[in-house]
């Protein structure tokens, strides 16, 4: 996974650019497949700003959050965009499922038929 990080209006610190970096990295226990993350940091006067977009297969993510705390920010995006993530990966093992018995369906087998018999 590439991670992008950008700061608007204020200087990034290493500290809060290796704190974003961490958590961003925490994504991928939800979904395997993110392609790309593009984390913007901005700062008008006392309010802080994330906004996270993830590149996943098919679809990019978006989240944003504001407070007055980057920290604050940073940890709030990430949460919002894991539960996206969870969201989507079961909307993706959804729709396989439904590809799947659309399949059975077509070929006619009974679910009785693809699993193993007992012996009595």
């Amino acid at each position: 996974m590439q991670i992008r990080t950008t700061a608007r209006h204020f200087d990034l610190t290493e500290d809060l650019k290796s704190f974003a970096e961490k958590q961003i990295g925490r994504l991928g226990r939800y979904f395997d497949n993110i392609i790309d993350s593009h984390l913007i940091l901005d700062m008008e006067k006392s309010r802080m700003t994330a906004e996270l977009k993830v590149k996943v297969y098919g679809t990019v993510l978006s989240s944003k959050h504001r407070s007055f705390d980057m920290y604050d920010s940073v940890e709030k995006v990430i949460d919002k965009m894991e539960t996206q993530l969870k969201k989507y990966k079961a909307k993706l093992r959804d729709k396989k499922a439904k590809k799947t018995s659309a399949i059975k369906e077509q070929m006619n087998i009974p679910e009785e038929e693809g699993k193993l018999k007992e012996w009595s």
